[in-house]
């Protein structure tokens, strides 16, 4: 069983769970867990932790620039505390939101970065420091331990800070004095660690315009050394920050709709998720860059000529935002559905033919327009079924002694 929960546009939260028998059957329910009406406001991101007590807690910032932490236990939902970012302008918005066990950070389109203290009681006061980033921002990114955190966006390339550095004072005001490598207008600034180079000019000659739309770390719970981007030109970007500052592989025309809109990492070994503005999501295999499979939608019928032709098409709405969990992948969509889809491995070796691929297996309409999905981080542990405790029992011997009646009991030792 997996539980994902859902943001909409109308402000409201809902829960979705999907669950799968041995024999195969599936079943998913949908609930809405927060009725944010009178905030009037979208649901922008989502993140999850586990606070130092042991309770779940959520958190969500919305379009108005509120953030809020909420209890969740089980599918029910209380406030714990909440704040707003007075930063946040018309036209802007949150692009990153991380929670610890400890602080929760948010991190907006016109680089307006906070880190809130959680405080150890509901309603207590919380406390917050605040940084601020390049601007014209379109994604953010840290890592499990918050130690670094990466950002990009319009005109603004890969870069990789130092948290802790970050949100001392004048950390962001003055770029550290520039080595004799590097150039001037590349100078790093004081929190900064490092910083991609944009890619070579095209076969015209032309300098390529830098439009960072998404960001993943390939290994978020321990390193931020090697860095997922896709781009608004359709590529998809992997770098290596111990290799240099350019990309170390670059894949182009995976986001063949209007460029690349979401990318993700995956559970299995190289193995990412990338959607595009279109209806196409794919699974990528980074060793190559090869596309593993795509997941398929609905059969449409096109008239041509007085016959009928089958033909099977994206899904019908472009992919928006998407969350990995150990068996499945849930994603939600524009056309106003949340998807639940297979994930199968990739082959031992790159460019082997992929035996399984990814299908649709649930889609639920939400009513509203879904706009971001998270898995909840619980691995539930199965019960032991009926079967498995009868082979327990098929299992063991009858011993007794020769002094026993037979009408003793009869006592069992378990075969070794």
């Amino acid at each position: 069983m997996a539980r994902f929960l859902l943001g909409d546009e109308l402000g409201h939260i809902k829960s979705l769970r999907y669950t799968q028998d041995k024999n195969g059957d599936a079943q998913e329910t949908i609930k809405t867990i927060l009725n944010s009406s009178q905030i009037q406001a979208s649901v922008q991101n989502l993140a999850v932790t586990t606070s130092d007590n042991g309770s779940t807690l959520l958190a969500a910032t919305f379009s108005s620039g509120v953030t809020s932490v909420y209890l969740l236990n089980d599918d029910e939902i209380e406030e714990y505390t909440t704040w707003k970012e007075h930063r946040l302008k018309t036209q802007q918005k949150f692009v990153g939101l991380s929670a610890s066990s400890s602080h929760i950070f948010s991190c907006t389109s016109n680089g307006a970065l906070r880190m809130t203290n959680l405080p150890q009681k509901k309603d207590d006061p919380t406390s917050s420091c605040i940084t601020s980033l390049p601007t014209r921002l379109r994604d953010w990114k840290i890592i499990a331990d918050t130690t670094k955190f990466a950002y990009g966006g319009d005109e603004v390339d890969v870069s990789i800070w130092d948290t802790e550095r970050a949100f001392q004072p004048q950390a962001d005001a003055e770029p550290s004095p520039p080595s004799k490598k590097r150039k001037r207008g590349d100078s790093l600034f004081l929190a900064e660690i490092w910083r991609a180079k944009n890619v070579p000019n095209d076969t015209l000659g032309l300098r390529q315009p830098v439009r960072i739309t998404s960001l993943a770390f390939l290994d978020p719970a321990s390193s931020a050394t090697h860095l997922l981007a896709g781009t608004e030109l359709g590529d998809v970007r992997l770098y290596d920050t111990r290799a240099g500052r350019r990309p170390a592989s670059e894949f182009k025309g995976i986001g063949r709709v209007g460029g690349v809109k979401v990318v993700k990492e995956g559970l299995n070994p190289h193995e990412a998720f990338v959607s595009d503005n279109g209806s196409n999501l794919f699974s990528v295999d980074l060793r190559n860059g090869q596309i593993a499979y795509g997941y398929k939608g609905e059969s449409s019928t096109y008239i041509y000529e007085l016959h009928a032709s089958i033909r099977l098409v994206g899904l019908s709405g472009a992919v928006n935002s998407i969350a990995t969990a150990p068996s499945v992948l849930a994603t939600t969509a524009l056309d106003r559905f949340a998807r639940i889809h297979s994930v199968y491995p990739l082959p031992p070796e790159p460019g082997q033919q992929q035996k399984q691929k990814g299908q649709v297996l649930e889609k639920l309409f939400t009513k509203s327009m879904p706009t971001v999905v998270v898995w909840d981080q619980r691995i539930p542990t199965a019960p032991q079924n009926e079967d498995e405790n009868e082979a327990i029992w098929k299992n063991m011997e009858h011993v007794g002694d020769e002094s026993d009646s037979e009408s003793a009991p009869v006592k069992r030792k378990q075969r070794k």
